[in-house]
């Protein structure tokens, strides 16, 4: 024990001994060291460096002495005052027993929180360039470089070409290194974390990827060449190796290798630019995904690297974690060839013998795309899909509920630009048919349902031709034959026309839930409002036979006749249909170029359309005056008017203009209030129930007026002779002459007011004047002396000449020719 106790002091002694002497080394040498780092650092750096503080420790690495420096900077090489490296705390690992013998060899460094920031500016020339020449280095010293053991903390390092447009980002938490060196050549060894965020020309790459490094580098100082021999890069389970040269001595030349191994197609599509891979990056794969890319080349103003790349799926399944449905069975056959890079023009992608099942229905794909900036394309699909299994693999927001299938055998091919242009669009080959059978889906928020949609699409160019496409949307059904002229350019590119030729047949259509499907809902607070629109775009040629139809309170039934729409108008010619207990023929023209004045001229001819029904459907033109309850009768008239709307299909009232030709037959007019009032001047009860023969008029409607020529009323109790007019404020203005029976009349004003028919008996001439809320019945001694009626037929008939004229013109202004409709 006493042998022991004597070994373990000798020991303890030796190790305090040795100890005392590295903490005295440390004070012997400080100055020294210090001096001799100060030195070498000058003999090879041409731009300031300050340091906060500068000291020696032999605890910073124990037992290893360490210089440590405090809060360095380095400036950049380019004129004015910006910083290449900064960095909280850098030191440089010694050995203290070589350093006694004289031999100042650094073998280790220490770098935490720094930053590095590398750029290139517009004229070529780097901001790293800090290095004296060789001419111009002092003679060497004492102090030499052998990095065995580099760790790095925190660090950043930005990379900026201005004129390649590329901004290059890497961070990592901790990364070590080792580095050797012989003369101008230095072998490193790296392993560690490293973020990268990559900006190309405006996209971004590798965006936030932390891959897992494990690289072997050499760097050939003199001819300022990187060599990565075969290095590693783990990314999310996934492995890519890489190997290859990068060179920038004289120009940027670089030719590097990656091959992907144990990869999925998640890892292939984070390693694309975020706008590419936006939607698709949950999707997963389980199966042989393979990867490998080559570029080669120089890269700057002068010119850009050739890059290549091949990949495919042997066998795959993909699927989304969210979503039921999936790809099973998957073959990809894929490559990217560019010879320049930065050219978008020279880039071409085959994906060819692409097939698999989806929902255990199979399908086959190619594709060829050349030159990325103006596209030309070749492609073809070929299989029968699920429709609901199609937007289970990839939804879309505002489809849901899907079912049904379809049957796809359809191809493509020329340049997407010559779509834009009518005298090219017919270059571009699109063949094939899709076969629709028995899909179902709600649209939109409300879940509007589209349902047993059947028939067959066909492709022709850069046309579609439908054949016995039936379906209903919502409350409405159809049945279309027709072609789609355009189609292809008008889905593919913003303001492109359309042509459609179609024939539509239904049983029931919904214009209300149509219009909201179309125009969008009603306002907040506003009952019905849709905002209406003729797109400039469309150019229609449209027949319809429809057996039955609903807006609003409008019913109608066998609705037929044709629609053409050109130029943001829209005519109909003889449209016939049944409504309101009669028949209806009508033709018109919508003018929509001022969106927020939309011009109306159209001609009626009713037949046998109930008046009551026409008071109901209308909402009483919003007037309480007369109403439906107060009529009865069937109407027949012949009507031509003109009138400006707003885009909610609300009248501007000083706009209309009508000319009416009026026959009523089998006429009533109930408990009319004006009519009750006239008791006191014809003494006669029957006046509530008013039946009478035929009526026939010339109405006229102009300057927000309801002009009356005189007509003679012959009813149950009476023969009347009315004339007047009632204004959109309502105020009226009626003149009555009614033959003067039993009553006497004693009041002097009344006797002004009759007049001898040359027959033995008098009439009584009177007047109903005031608002509809406020009237008042009186003689009308002002009739008898001035010939209103007269004069008033007299005004309504210059109107009406005027508004024939008027419109006649305006008819040939907006009439569309047919046989050049489609000359768009």
């Amino acid at each position: 024990m006493k042998t022991l106790r004597k070994i373990f002091f000798y020991l303890l002694l030796t190790l305090v001994t040795v100890l005392i002497a590295l903490v005295a080394s440390v004070f012997l040498f400080r100055e020294k060291l210090l001096s001799q780092f100060v030195r070498e650092a000058n003999k090879h750096l041409n731009t300031p460096v300050k340091i906060g503080k500068m000291d020696v420790s032999l605890f910073e690495n124990f037992p290893q002495l360490s210089i440590v420096l405090t809060d360095v900077y380095i400036e950049d090489s380019h004129a004015g005052i910006y910083p290449l490296f900064t960095a909280r705390h850098v030191s440089f690992q010694l050995n203290p027993i070589t350093v006694w013998g004289g031999d100042y060899t650094i073998n280790g460094l220490r770098i935490s929180d720094s930053e590095t920031n590398l750029k290139i500016s517009t004229s070529g020339k780097s901001n790293y360039d800090i290095l004296k020449k060789k001419s111009d280095q002092e003679p060497a010293g004492e102090m030499k470089v052998a990095l065995k053991d580099v760790k790095l903390t925190n660090t950043t390092v930005h990379y900026t070409d201005i004129n390649a447009r590329e901004d290059l980002n890497f961070t990592s938490k901790d990364l070590l290194a080792s580095i050797e060196t012989a003369g101008d050549i230095y072998n490193i060894l790296a392993a560690g974390e490293l973020t990268t965020r990559l900006n190309i020309d405006g996209e971004d790459y590798l965006a936030e990827k932390s891959f897992l490094v494990d690289s072997d580098l050499i760097y050939d100082d003199a001819n300022r060449v990187l060599t990565i021999k075969p290095s590693d890069l783990a990314l999310k389970g996934s492995s890519f190796n890489l190997s290859g040269t990068y060179g920038w001595k004289e120009k940027n030349i670089i030719d590097i290798t990656a091959t992907g191994k144990d990869t999925d197609i998640q890892t292939l599509l984070s390693l694309l630019p975020e706008s590419a891979s936006q939607n698709l990056k949950k999707y997963q794969s389980k199966g042989e995904v393979y990867f490998q890319a080559k570029m080669k080349g120089e890269i700057g103003k002068s010119g850009s690297p050739s890059l290549s790349v091949t990949f495919g799926l042997n066998d795959a399944t993909i699927f989304h974690p969210e979503y039921q449905s999936r790809i099973e069975e998957a073959h990809v056959e894929g490559s990217f060839a560019s010879s320049a890079v930065a050219d978008p023009k020279k880039a071409v992608l085959v994906l060819k013998n692409v097939t698999g099942k989806l929902d255990d229905e199979f399908f086959t794909a190619n594709l060829v795309i050349h030159d990325f900036k103006s596209p030309e394309v070749i492609c073809n699909f070929k299989g029968r899909m699920n429709a609901g299994a199609v937007f289970g693999f990839y939804p879309v927001q505002e489809i849901s509920n899907v079912s049904g299938s379809l049957f796809a055998d359809v191809s493509f091919e020329g340049k997407i630009e010559m779509l834009k242009k009518r005298a090219t669009a017919r270059q571009v080959s699109t063949h094939g048919t899709i076969d629709l059978q028995g899909i179902s889906l709600a649209y939109g928020k409300d879940k509007v349902p589209l349902q047993d949609l059947r028939g067959s699409l066909q492709f022709s160019n850069n046309d579609l031709a439908l054949s016995n496409v039936s379906g209903k949307l919502g409350n409405s059904d159809f049945l279309l034959n027709g072609f789609f002229k355009n189609v292809i350019t008008f889905l593919l590119f913003d303001n492109q026309p359309i042509g459609i030729e179609a024939d539509l047949k239904s049983n029931h259509i919904d214009l209300d839930q149509l219009f909201a499907i179309g125009f969008g809902e009603p306002s907040a607070g506003q009952s019905q409002q849709y905002q209406f629109s003729i797109s400039r775009n469309i150019n229609l040629n449209f027949n319809c036979d429809v057996r039955t139809m609903r807006y609003k309170r409008f019913h109608a039934r066998s609705l037929r006749g044709d629609l053409l729409v050109k130029n943001e108008m829209a005519v109909s010619r003889n449209i016939t249909l049944q409504s309101m207990g009669g028949d209806m023929t009508f033709s018109g023209i919508v003018d929509a170029k001022n969106k927020k004045a939309i011009d109306v001229v159209s001609t009626f001819k009713l037949n046998g359309i109930n008046l009551d029904s026409v008071f109901y459907v209308f909402e009483n033109f919003r007037q309480d005056f007369i109403e439906d309850k107060h009529l009865k009768g069937r109407a027949h008239a012949d009507v031509n008017l003109e009138m400006t709307l707003n885009q909610n299909l609300r009248l501007f009232s000083e706009t209309l203009v009508a000319d009416i030709g009026l026959t009523v037959k089998g006429g009533e007019l109930n408990n009319f209030e004006p009519m009750q009032k006239l008791k006191n001047y014809l003494d006669d009860d029957g006046l509530s129930k008013l039946r009478f023969s035929d009526l026939k008029n010339d109405i006229h409607i102009e300057n927000k007026t309801i002009y009356i020529p005189q007509m003679e009323v012959r009813t149950n109790v009476t023969e009347l002779k009315i004339s007047g007019t009632h204004a959109f404020d309502q105020r009226i203005d009626y003149r009555i002459i009614t033959p003067l029976r039993k009553r006497r009349f004693s009041d002097p004003e009344a006797l002004n007011a009759m007049e001898a028919d040359g027959s033995g008996q008098s009439k009584l001439f009177l007047k109903i004047v005031g608002t509809t809320d406020d009237y008042r019945v009186a003689y009308d001694t002002e009739a008898v002396r001035k010939k209103i009626a007269s004069d008033l037929k007299k005004e309504v008939q210059e109107l009406k000449d005027a508004f024939k004229n008027k419109g006649t013109q305006q008819k040939k202004v907006l009439e569309l020719e047919k046989d050049e409709y489609f000359d768009w």
